[in-house]
């Protein structure tokens, strides 16, 4: 799984319309809890999952990782079920490259990829920035 985050002013719906868009995908479904609220999509073996949390600061709280002020965390699960761990791992960074730019375009935003989960465990940190390439009007 590789995780990303970003802060933007937006509710979930506004979100996840522009990843949507941005990335051709299909309708997100949408369900909430007492914490945080999340669309979710899954197409070609891939799951991509944004989660709002209601308060500042819980993101943080739930994963270190997290840069200060990002109010979106964004889940990219590779299914893993016949593919050796190996392929799976390259494939998801290449993903997570993938989305990460396209979102930083689509929202005019930064784009934090944060964290890569392997397996329980087993976490990566990571460091990458992805910046908007496209100027938005």
């Amino acid at each position: 799984m590789e995780h990303l985050a970003v802060k933007a002013p937006l509710s979930l719906q506004e979100f996840c319309d522009l990843m949507k868009a941005g990335l051709g995908l299909p309708d997100f479904e949408f369900d909430f809890e007492n914490e945080t609220e999340w669309g979710l999509v899954e197409v070609s073996g891939i799951e991509y999952n944004v989660s709002r949390p209601y308060e500042s600061g819980t993101l943080e709280e739930w994963d270190g990782t997290v840069p200060v002020g990002c109010n979106f965390g964004i889940t990219l699960m590779v299914a893993g079920d016949t593919t050796p761990v190996a392929v799976i791992e390259h494939d998801s960074d290449v993903l997570a490259e993938f989305v990460g730019q396209k979102l930083a375009d689509a929202l005019g935003r930064k784009v934090y990829h944060h964290r890569t989960w392997i397996r329980v465990g087993r976490s990566v940190p990571r460091a990458r920035v992805f910046l908007p390439t496209v100027k938005r009007p």
